[in-house]
This record gives structure tokens, sequence and C-alpha cells, in this order.
């Protein structure tokens, strides 16, 4: 049997990583590979070879104000609202879309930050910001469904419109989850750290106390096997982490020595206070979606309707669901596991139990934690897509189905011209 006071330490500091940490928790996309034009050649090498029309002063001027806006968000660590601004602000795919509605070097800014005057015959939607309604999501979408939604446009020329303005503010979207999935994974990655510290020292412990034979070979090798699980998982959550940034970069649509300056916060939003409620959520979808006022100028209300609705009903399930969920992980798993584990320290100090019963309750006490913060992360996922249903984007106009991302395609490979 280890030393007391030796057992203590090896105890007491699995206990500090597993409840301090949770504690703390509270350029232009390229064309597919072997596209090929009229002329044979490859659009990609033509876009390549193409010189950039000269900036008129009008476009420097508000590229220097985007430039800065830029350079102002990447100044903090980046939260999913940050994210998504700089998204709308830099990501190249924007651009095209803008041009297909008919609005080529629009000010982005101008998307970002003010309702358009024009949309819905003067009067806008509520300027209150709620949770779901985001003020970023709201203003763009008052300035890009106008020229998608115009009457003057048979279907057929409506159809690449009502996708463009879908894709930019479905970027948002995409965006703020790039922004969570980021974040979750850095904040896994992190707790990953001290637990892998957490294994060396008591490994280190128990080869001490083999060469002077306090300890069998057996458990020698219990000790280096719980050392390199703990190695194995913060290399899985290093990779994760890594991963999950990059994809948050491409994005947002940075390169170079933007995408270096990219800072995520140490750890995720605690919960809410309490989830939002169904209430009114049905029917300020069906007013305000915009596959259902696309739906509308086609002759299919009563089908986008019926749609729009069952897509808010199912995110909203989510939702509570994984905020119950959450909740339920921080208050009510993660104590047990706390208490259990000075049990378990009571007995060993007792000399009750073995260390190695120390060791398999620290295991157990590190998975309750993992399980919070997967369960933390499904949250604020469940959320954006509460929020994504809201607004009606990222689906085909008229139907609950997945819209094809002729513009921004996650996975896209980005270049700098």
């Amino acid at each position: 049997m280890m030393p007391r006071a030796l057992g203590a330490a090896v105890g007491g500091l699995y206990a500090a990583v597993a409840i301090g940490v949770f504690g703390q928790t509270g350029g232009c996309a390229t064309t597919p590979a072997g596209s090929v034009n009229a002329g044979g050649f490859s659009s990609e090498a033509q876009a390549l070879s193409a010189e950039p029309p000269p900036l008129t002063p009008e476009q420097e001027a508000l590229l220097e104000r985007r430039t800065q806006r830029i350079d102002e968000l990447l100044s903090e660590p980046l939260t999913a609202e940050t994210a998504a601004e700089i998204a709308l602000l830099q990501n190249p795919a924007v651009e095209r879309a803008l041009e297909t509605l008919g609005m080529p070097g629009f000010d982005r800014l101008q998307l970002a930050h003010t309702l358009n005057p024009a949309y819905n015959n003067g009067e806008p939607p509520s300027t209150v910001e709620t949770r779901i309604e985001r003020s970023l999501s709201v203003n763009a979408m008052t300035w890009v469904s106008v020229p998608a939604l115009a009457g003057e446009f048979t279907t057929e020329e409506r159809g690449p419109r009502v996708q463009a303005a879908d894709e930019v503010v479905a970027l948002l979207f995409y965006a703020r989850r790039a922004w969570v999935q980021a974040a979750a994974a850095r904040q896994s990655q992190r707790y990953l750290e001290d637990v892998a510290a957490a294994a060396e020292a008591g490994r280190a412990i128990m080869e001490g106390m083999r060469r002077v034979g306090n300890a069998s070979e057996l458990e020698l090798l219990q000790a280096r096997t719980l050392y390199a699980d703990a190695v194995a998982n913060l290399t899985a959550a290093q990779l994760a982490a890594a991963v999950d940034r990059e994809r948050l970069v491409q994005t947002l649509g940075l390169w170079g020595a933007d995408a270096d300056r990219v800072r995520l916060p140490e750890r995720l939003p605690d919960l809410p206070p309490a989830a939002i409620g169904p209430e009114s959520l049905e029917d300020r979808a069906v007013a305000q979606r915009f596959d259902v006022r696309a739906g509308r100028i086609e002759g299919l209300a009563g089908e986008a309707g019926v749609n729009a609705r069952a897509d808010v009903r199912t995110a909203w399930l989510a939702y509570r669901a994984s905020y119950d969920l959450a909740q339920h992980a921080r208050e009510a798993l993660v104590p047990l596991a706390q208490r259990t584990s000075a049990e378990q320290l009571k007995r060993y100090n007792g000399m009750l139990i073995d260390v190695f019963d120390l060791v398999a309750d620290a295991a157990r006490r590190i998975g309750a934690v993992n399980a919070a913060l997967d369960a933390q992360r499904n949250f604020w996922l469940a959320e954006v897509e509460l929020q994504r249903s809201m607004a009606g984007v990222g689906i085909a106009a008229g139907t609950a189905q997945p819209a094809v991302q002729g513009g921004f395609r996650p996975g896209t490979v980005y270049h700098v011209h």
C-alpha cells in the first residue's frame, strides 16, 4: 500500500484537475479540381493569370474602413458574433453573392451595421436584439432580401438571387457554429493538458516507489498505462483543436498574418440562466423567415409555412434538450463525481481501499468533466441552429431540405490572388 501522504497527494492532484477545470466552465474560392471552361483552360489558371481591375478611390476608402474594422475585431479574443461579422466583412464568397444580387462593391460595413430602409415597404423588423434574432443577421437580411425577392423577376431569374441572399446570411451561422466548435475544442485541449500533467506526476511517484520496493511491478504498469492513455487523449484533442481552428479561419476568409491573429477565449460562455421558451417562435418564424417570404412570391406560402413551423419546432426541441442535458451535467454529474472522490479519499486514508481505487475514481471523474464539456458545446451549437431556423436560411426556399451552397462551401480551399 502506498504511504498515506503520497496517496493523498496523488488523489488531491487528480481532484484538483477534474474539479478546478470544470469550475472554470461554471482570397476567392477555387472551383472544383479539374473543372474546365469552354475553351479547355482551367478556370483557376485563368483567375490566377488575370490582373484584377484597379480600385476606384471610393472602393479604396471602403476597403480601408473594412480593414480597420477587421483589425479592431481581431485585437480581442473572438466571440461568436465578432466571428460572424469578420466572415461577413472578409469571406470572398460574399462579394460573389453580392454581384449576383446586383450589389457589386456594396459596403459590407453597411450590410452588417444598418437596416435597409427599403425593406418590407419601409417597415424594417424590430431593432431589439435577442438571443435568437441577432442584429447582425437581421441587418444583413434586410439588404440582401430586397434584390432577391424583387417582383420584376421571373422565377428562373429570381432563383440565383434567392440562393445568393441565402448564402450571405447562412454564412453568419456557419461562422458562429465554427466558432463554437473551435472554442470548445480549445477548452477540451486545455483540460486534457492538466489531466496528462496529473497522470505524469502519478507515474513519476510510482516509479520512485518501485525503485525502493514500495510498489509492485503491476502497480507501476497501471500508472504507466494511465499516463499513456492521458497522452493519447491529449494528442487527439490537440489535433481536433488545430483542425477546428483552421476551419474557423477558413470560414472567416482570413489568411497569412490575419489568420495567425485569431484568438479564442479560454472557455465557452456559461449556460444562460434560463432556456428560451417556445412561445411565439413559430408565429415569428412564419412572419419573418426568408424562405417563407420567398415561398409566398412563388405561390408556395402554405407549404413554406408548414415546413417553417416544423423546422423551428425541431430546432427548439433539440435546443431545449441540449440545455437540460448541459445543466444536468453541470449541476448533478460533476458534483456527484466530486463528492464520490472526497469519500474515496476518506476511505483511502482509513486504509480501506488501495491507491488504484483512487486512480480508477479519477478516470471516472475525468469522464464526467468531459461529458459536461461536450454537453456545454452541444447546447451552444443547438442555439446557433435555433437562430438559423428562425432566419430561414441554409435551406432551400419552400422546403425543409438543406440547400446546395453554391457560394461558400465549408471545406473549400481559399487562395490569395
